[in-house]
């Protein structure tokens, strides 16, 4: 399509760069994904960590950091847990996953929206600088936003954020299982009621659907909410931008021009 030049095209031709960049090696392409308590009535405290899933993914193993986990390794009841020993908890699961980590920071790291100090690898390591480690960096040039290669590849419009969030929204589109997956709401409720489990199956079950649907995005498969005309900017002024970047449709378009010209004075007028 290099053909073919226009803003709509340069960004999707982008995307698809960056698609083929996080996959060119499986066996050392990860995605990753993790819960955190809500972000409400927190009064400026950075939101604790509760579970974290990794999957590598020519493999498919998984592996997973998660308070109930680790409450369970402690020999601690995770219903009742004071918070010096929550701390003690987080404390530890991130230093498990910073070991993990450790001999894996040139891999590819696939995620969702995991950018910023709010929800991303820079939350994780401020809770864990919060509590007294000493977080190790990811380079950014290997980390891979989904959702920012989809919106390259179909627009920031290839689906709704409704009411459970894109994720979902586009695994029911898709037909993905989200058995056990929860709405950004749900898992607040879940982290208040101390329902750690439910919010580790959901951290594991949302890495099984960004799996899918980088499977069907790299199979050209995945259906989005915008059609085939918005994804490759087939409009008036698109197709003006295309003709305006090609030298060759340029000349085309005059001689068209030129000869409609020739045509008009001779046999109108």
């Amino acid at each position: 399509m290099s053909f073919l030049q226009s803003k709509r095209l340069k960004q999707r031709n982008e995307g698809l760069k960056d698609l083929e960049k996080s996959l060119e090696k499986k066996e050392k392409t990860l995605i990753i994904h993790y819960s955190c308590e809500s972000f409400l009535n927190l009064h400026g405290r950075s939101p604790r960590i509760t579970s974290i899933s990794i999957r590598n993914l020519q493999s498919g193993q998984t592996i997973s950091f998660s308070i109930h986990l680790q409450a369970q390794i402690n020999r601690l009841d995770f219903n009742n847990l004071s918070n010096e020993e929550y701390d003690k908890l987080e404390f530890d699961m991130l230093d498990e996953f910073y070991k993990f980590a450790k001999e894996r920071l040139k891999f590819n790291w696939i995620h969702w929206n995991m950018r910023d100090t709010n929800f991303g690898f820079e939350a994780i390591s401020n809770r864990f600088r919060i509590l007294g480690g000493a977080p190790l960096e990811i380079d950014i040039e290997n980390r891979f936003d989904l959702p920012r290669i989809l919106s390259k590849l179909y627009t920031y419009d290839y689906e709704d954020h409704g009411e459970n969030g894109k994720l979902l929204s586009l695994s029911a589109r898709n037909g993905i299982s989200c058995r056990d997956a929860l709405s950004g709401k749900k898992e607040a409720e879940a982290f208040e009621n101390k329902n750690y489990l439910a919010l580790h199956k959901s951290t594991l079950n949302k890495i099984s659907i960004i799996e899918s649907i980088l499977e069907k995005t790299d199979s050209n498969c995945l259906k989005v909410k915008v059609s085939q005309r918005i994804i490759y900017g087939v409009s008036i002024s698109g197709i003006k931008e295309i003709i305006a970047n090609n030298w060759i449709l340029n000349l085309v378009r005059g001689i068209i021009i030129f000869l409609l010209g020739v045509f008009v004075e001779k046999y109108i007028f």
